[in-house]
């Protein structure tokens, strides 16, 4: 063989090996791939967790609150902390309460003012 014939052949052949490359490339960006999603999975699952136990924590929290809201506004608890000064009332005053008496003809004996604030009901509770 000449010398030139040998440089011009190939040592090893590519044309068969080229395929089983490409094969392996493919396969290897796929295992890749699925690798990256186990672990955005897993990093997901750990955040899930991590916001449910927040939930959780939370509602209990919500639960202790909502069990002070109703100790604190009970009847008793009211009177105690207006006789401890706590709370301020101020009694209302009568000029400032609007009385409604029942019934249409209580309505039709009255002499009604022109500023007078008078009450408006349906006969019979029934829409027209």
């Amino acid at each position: 063989m000449s010398r030139n014939r040998r440089r011009s052949q190939n040592q090893v052949p590519i044309r068969t090996l080229s395929p089983w490359f490409l094969i392996a490339a493919i396969l290897l960006v796929g295992c890749l791939a699925q690798v990256y999603f186990k672990n955005q999975a897993v990093a997901r699952g750990a955040e899930i967790k991590n916001l449910e136990r927040e939930i959780s924590e939370t509602r209990e929290q919500n639960k202790a609150l909502y069990v002070r809201i109703m100790e604190n506004s009970s009847r008793t608890a009211l009177q105690r902390r207006v006789k401890e000064g706590f709370v301020k009332l101020v009694p209302i005053a009568g000029e400032r309460l609007v009385h409604i008496r029942d019934g249409a003809a209580a309505v039709n004996t009255m002499a009604l003012a022109v500023d007078e604030v008078r009450p408006v009901a349906n006969a019979g509770g029934r829409r027209p």
